[in-house]
């Protein structure tokens, strides 16, 4: 297993595309990517087809075998989470998944757990409750016409699954599904009561580095030998936080995508009731802070201006004067947030505007708007956990303008990096690991400069985002 020609082959489903890589052994990239789409409505549903992330996987994957020499001596996986995926009795999916993104179950929490409920949720499982969750997304689908489950999975357990034939989760997904115990690590038995879940419903809980062997089924659909070990990863934003603090030990991760994720190692005890906690590679706990809808905000407003998200940056960039621009512009599009503020009934809004707003301040708005939401979780992070530099974790195209925003209205030492698929990169780095890859690991990630901006909107941006926080909701979880 430890030839010198070996590969990795890295696989991330995500939120709207599959992204997989073959690795070597100096994590030079051989990548491939497949969309597919959600099935979205005013309801809050967002809904997608397990078959199209099966013929993602197995396009991008087999056209990469194709053209790889050498021996692939792993497979490894990250992805969204948490999605619901049910399997019924005889094994097969009842269609549809049920991605993060979906809202449909934020009443039903309501109803079915009061103060003292989401306070157990909160000390055992390390989440303040939502819908967005796996046990609350199957209790609301009970009711619906041949819904009868035998087994609930996220995404990623789902692939491992469809790969290995096991139904095994790993801590960090398994801390979606709203009664995971972060101390005993495993499902708990007293938030199986509370929801009324049978733990015969539950997928098994094993470390990250844990591996099974490629079916033949499996290895039909990867393009790869019958028994090349699969190993299980991890959710997409702790592979992610993994690849940079390989690099950057102490970082403050933020991770750009159809969210953005910000997340660090938990410096002490944190108070249960506010953020959430998080299972880490190395089992160890972390901090992190969702925004639901940034990078899908930003797909949204590229497509009410009928132009692209790269186009968009541009047009931010070129706004002629940023400093004296009145719009502001709160990025809740995703009908709530998991932040620090976690909220399911914010709303996203745009202010200052008159007929001389143009494209250029309506985009620039929006991509402060999501850095300053970030400045509110990294200041929260500064004053409980968080000591070293913050990493921005950008697309291989981004003009890094959100990192440069960030840096300029939190002062901090920010670094940039452009990549295919951080998510990619570190679920490699746990294969790599465990076949004893050990070079090269520190150096996978490469620094970019961050754009230069305005002199004058430099002096004003600090004080821009002290005013757009000082006038946005705050947190109301205490008085519910």
């Amino acid at each position: 297993m430890n030839g010198r020609d070996g590969r990795i082959l890295s696989i991330d489903l995500g939120t709207s595309r599959v992204k997989v890589a073959a690795l070597d052994r100096s994590f030079e990239l051989d990548a491939e990517d497949v969309t597919y789409s959600s099935q979205t409505d005013s309801s809050g549903r967002s809904e997608q087809r397990t078959s199209d992330w099966t013929a993602g996987v197995a396009s991008a994957s087999t056209a990469i075998a194709s053209r790889c020499d050498g021996v692939f001596e792993g497979v490894v996986l990250s992805a969204q989470m948490p999605t619901l995926v049910a399997i019924d009795a005889d094994g097969r999916v009842i269609e549809p998944a049920v991605t993060w993104q979906d809202a449909r179950a934020d009443a039903l929490v309501t109803r079915r757990l009061d103060v003292l409920a989401r306070s157990r949720v909160a000390r055992v499982a390390g989440t303040p409750i939502d819908g967005r969750y796996i046990i609350p997304m199957h209790l609301r689908r009970l009711g619906d016409e041949g819904y009868d489950p035998r087994l609930l999975l996220s995404a990623k357990d789902y692939l491992f699954y469809v790969l290995t034939g096991e139904a095994v989760t790993d801590p960090s997904t398994a801390s979606g599904f709203g009664n995971y115990d972060l101390v005993a690590r495993a499902f708990s038995a007293e938030l199986g009561e509370l929801w009324g879940i049978s733990s015969n419903l539950l997928p098994r809980v094993e470390a990250p580095t844990y591996h099974a062997p490629l079916t033949r089924s499996g290895a039909q659909l990867l393009g790869l030998g019958v028994g090349t070990p699969v190993w299980l990863g991890a959710a997409d934003s702790v592979c992610a936080h993994y690849a940079v603090t390989r690099a950057v030990p102490d970082a403050t991760s933020v991770i750009d995508g159809s969210s953005t994720v910000i997340i660090t190692s938990a410096a002490r005890d944190v108070d249960h009731d506010t953020v959430l906690r998080t299972p880490l590679v190395e089992d160890t706990i972390g901090v992190e802070l969702d925004l639901l809808a940034t990078g899908a905000s930003l797909a949204w407003l590229a497509g009410v201006l009928a132009t692209t998200t790269g186009e968009l940056e541009a047009l931010a960039l070129a706004t002629s004067d940023p400093a004296s621009s009145p719009v502001r512009f709160t990025p809740y599009l995703a009908g709530g947030e998991q932040g620090v503020l976690w909220r399911s009934d914010l709303t996203g809004e745009v202010s200052g505007l008159s007929l001389a707003t143009s494209r250029s301040e309506l985009a620039l708005a929006l991509f402060e708007g999501i850095a300053f939401e970030t400045v509110r979780c990294l200041d929260y992070l500064a004053d409980h956990h968080a000591t070293g530099p913050v990493v921005t974790l950008a697309g291989r195209d981004s003009a890094l303008l959100g990192p440069a925003l960030i840096a300029a209205a939190t002062g901090r030492t920010t670094l940039a990096a452009r990549a295919t698929s951080p998510s990619l990169l570190g679920a490699a780095m746990i294969a790599a690991g465990e076949l004893g890859w050990t070079s090269n690991l520190e150096r996978v990630l490469t620094w970019s400069p961050l754009p230069t901006l305005d002199a004058r909107y430099l002096d004003r941006l600090s004080t821009r985002a002290r005013d757009y926080l000082a006038t946005t909701p705050r947190d109301d979880r205490r008085s519910r």
